[in-house]
């Protein structure tokens, strides 16, 4: 069996909007997918060439601000209506940690990602991509050596205009419609 690439899939401000304000979703009204994420996402599950992992940072996951009981019926809700329309994530990692602790595990950091870094005969990271609107997605790519697609948007304009011109190498795209970027990733040659 040939060794299969990841598309490292952020969740807030990639697969659901992200909010203004406190990003964090904790009522049903703050509950939306990107447009055209799940038309998109099914189409390049389709192709079967990609496994599909969700990764992302829940800042204070599971602390007194952030309790689980806000953060786990969205995640379900968001995991059961992708699975429904036939998108499953190989994987599905949440880093609760806050930035100051620096935990290997949080974004870019690749603690949480080590199965796919040593097992090279089961997944090609080097045609991987992470997809996602922050800095933290683009130096997760350059961390674990693959590519990034830098979803952009007037939100994320200013925390993204920090990109180094190293990290800026890992982005081979950029753009704020999910439409663009499938067409995108189906023209992609392996």
């Amino acid at each position: 069996m040939n060794a299969k690439p990841i598309l490292f899939l952020d969740r807030d401000g990639t697969i659901l909007v992200e909010n203004e304000g406190d990003c964090k979703i904790k009522t049903l009204d703050r509950f939306h997918f990107m447009p055209n994420v799940i038309d998109a996402l099914l189409t390049i599950n389709k192709l079967d060439r990609y496994y599909f992992v969700l990764v992302t940072n829940q800042d204070g996951l599971g602390r007194d601000y952030y309790p689980l009981e806000f953060f786990q019926p969205f995640q379900d809700l968001m995991l059961s209506i992708l699975a429904s329309q036939g998108i499953h994530f190989y994987g599905v990692h949440v880093d609760g940690t806050e930035k100051i602790e620096n935990s290997p595990t949080r974004k870019p950091n690749t603690g949480m990602l080590t199965e796919y870094l040593n097992t090279p005969d089961k997944f090609d990271l080097k045609n991987s991509i992470v997809i996602g609107d922050r800095r933290t997605d683009i130096k997760l790519a350059k961390n674990l050596g693959c590519s990034s697609i830098l979803i952009e948007n007037e939100l994320n304009k200013e925390y993204n205009s920090t990109i180094t011109i190293d990290e800026e190498q890992t982005i081979i795209f950029r753009s704020e419609s999910w439409n663009v970027i499938q067409e995108f990733i189906l023209k992609r040659q392996l």
